[in-house]
């Protein structure tokens, strides 16, 4: 079975496309473990902690194997990916994706090809909600414009696997990643302008950047995008340190 949610919060590291020759395994057997992956915190905001806990509960009458949320800066943290390929051996006639047009537009990783096959199933979106008007709507994005800072979104999908008689596990995978706001990234940047400014810190610290949503306006996610939004637009960063804003 499988269970999609929503999760928000803010991006502490990415791993993204488009892939570079550097990342291609020699041994092509392990071409199979690449991925991309994204890490949120909800910098200490009590519904993300809570969401987070919830994660490791167990299913009625069987045991699901802890799921351990890690830390950042004291925070709680999630980690997300999804694989690049699968094995064609367990396609089961599933629809194929284009590898070419986000994951590898080099041509670094296709030459290496045998066995493995890119499907829907690895496929990741990547959005940005624009809000000008009184009703969000939502336009497809490049990765490389996502980066830490940013308050996302992300859809993922937690397939239970079996384990032996009576024991389950999780196996989380991301499947779209919005953007909803870069107030963070913002606040960050201006905070180290003025204290590169100040010549408090070095130059050479800088942010690193690392690099479905259709029509999605009706009233339930236009909700599900806001309040959580809300809540956490009053979040910043000051003097890089994580706290929650005054204001």
């Amino acid at each position: 079975m499988e269970l999609v949610l929503r999760v928000q919060g803010f991006l502490v590291d990415a791993s993204l496309p488009p892939l570079r020759r550097d990342q291609i395994p020699t041994n092509t057997h392990c071409l199979i473990d690449l991925k991309q992956s994204v890490t949120i915190t909800g910098l200490g905001v009590q519904p993300f902690d809570d969401a987070a806990a919830a994660f490791s509960a167990h299913l009625k009458g069987h045991h699901l194997r802890i799921w351990q949320p890690e830390r950042a800066n004291a925070h709680l943290t999630l980690t997300f990916g999804n694989r690049y390929l699968t094995a064609a051996k367990f396609s089961d006639n599933e629809p194929h994706a284009d590898l070419s047009e986000v994951v590898d537009p080099f041509n670094v990783l296709w030459p290496h090809l045998s066995s493995q096959v890119h499907l829907q199933e690895n496929v990741v979106e990547y959005w940005q909600c624009c809000t000008q008007s009184t009703k969000p709507s939502f336009k497809r994005i490049k990765p490389d414009a996502i980066m830490p800072g940013t308050m996302v979104e992300l859809q993922v999908a937690f397939a239970v696997a079996k384990l032996g008689r009576h024991d389950y596990i999780f196996l989380p995978k991301l499947h779209a990643v919005c953007i909803l706001n870069r107030v963070v990234h913002t606040d960050y940047n201006t905070s180290i302008i003025k204290l590169l400014s100040a010549r408090t810190v070095s130059p050479l610290k800088k942010m690193k950047r690392k690099v479905g949503y259709d029509d999605d306006n009706d009233k339930e996610n236009v909700d599900t995008v806001e309040a959580p939004q809300r809540r956490l637009k009053r979040l910043t960063l000051d003097d890089n340190q994580m706290e929650v804003s005054k204001v």
